[in-house]
């Protein structure tokens, strides 16, 4: 089967619940394939980048923050929303290391892109791996309602702690299992 051969639901009516400068909620009227009407709330996201910065001796630098929607402290790479729709998620990237960890890096992999939340979210996170970091002793410039734990182990530990269920982040677990 060939994703042509998919059958696609045709959006009737778009009804906008929400808006704010990253996201937008829409409920959608729809027409199923089997020409019965249905609804779809679909959340519009500007789009984000990750990064997992990779140290020279093969430690992976993690950050340590409370997910306030989950109720849960994650573990999980910088990561951040893309300042506009059109920002490269490189430079996106780049900033969110920055901020989350005062590192920059020397060389940047672009890894994937992987829909966060495919079923209901339209929300893109371009994945990059960082070497040759160097750690910034300048302020750099935080953004003050994000309050973070730099961490810094072994990636073989943050590949187990996936493993064992204290790694929940999708994007942080997709990433280390593509990395060696």
């Amino acid at each position: 089967m060939h994703m042509s051969d998919v059958k696609k639901e045709i959006q009737v009516k778009r009804h906008t619940r929400f808006n704010n400068d990253f996201l937008t909620v829409y409920e959608d009227d729809v027409m199923l394939p089997n020409g019965k009407p249905s609804s779809r709330v679909v959340v519009s996201h500007i789009g984000a980048a990750a990064v997992l910065p990779i140290t020279e001796d093969g430690d992976v630098i993690l950050v340590k923050q409370h997910r306030y929607a989950a109720l849960v402290d994650s573990l999980e790479m910088p990561a951040g929303k893309k300042d506009k729709a059109n920002e490269e998620g490189l430079v996106c990237a780049k900033r969110e290391l920055l901020e989350e960890t005062g590192y920059e890096a020397a060389q940047y992999t672009y890894l994937t892109t992987i829909h966060s939340a495919i079923g209901f979210s339209n929300e893109t996170i371009e994945l990059y791996v960082a070497k040759g970091l160097t750690k910034k002793t300048i302020d750099v410039p935080v953004d003050e309602e994000e309050f973070v734990e730099v961490v810094r182990m072994p990636i073989s530990e943050a590949k187990q702690r996936v493993i064992d269920g204290e790694i929940t982040d999708a994007k942080t677990i997709i990433t280390l299992l593509m990395v060696d």
